[in-house]
């Protein structure tokens, strides 16, 4: 099973789309033709990080807090995966962070695809 691991340092107030110059910005049509199974899990390593989840035109997840994690380690699967959706072949898969708290925060993101 695909998956991408990122590990991403935001900036202070900081905004970013943790996928964005990854193969899996955009889910591709060649190796899913039918489209995918998209399971998302992020951590962060102190609260006052916002996290919004949208794939194609869905609103998956609209910024909601993330879950805390030590520094450096990945979310677990199956426990650490709170959200899921069916992507089309093309559709953009776009994971936003925005952080709160007026500190650098480090996020560690997995993203897991199941063709259908």
């Amino acid at each position: 099973m695909p998956q991408i691991t990122v590990r991403t340092s935001l900036a202070a107030n900081g905004q970013q789309n943790l996928l964005v110059g990854t193969q899996y910005e955009y889910l591709p049509p060649r190796l899913y033709p039918r489209g995918a199974f998209v399971e998302f899990a992020t951590k962060t390593d102190a609260t006052g990080v916002l996290r919004t989840v949208q794939t194609g035109s869905d609103v998956v997840e609209e910024e909601s807090p993330m879950a805390l994690g030590t520094i450096n380690v990945m979310p677990i699967y199956p426990d650490d995966f709170t959200l899921n959706d069916l992507v089309g072949p093309g559709e953009r898969i776009n994971v936003k962070a925005r952080d709160t708290s007026g500190a650098i925060r480090t996020i560690m993101t997995i993203v897991r695809f199941t063709a259908l």
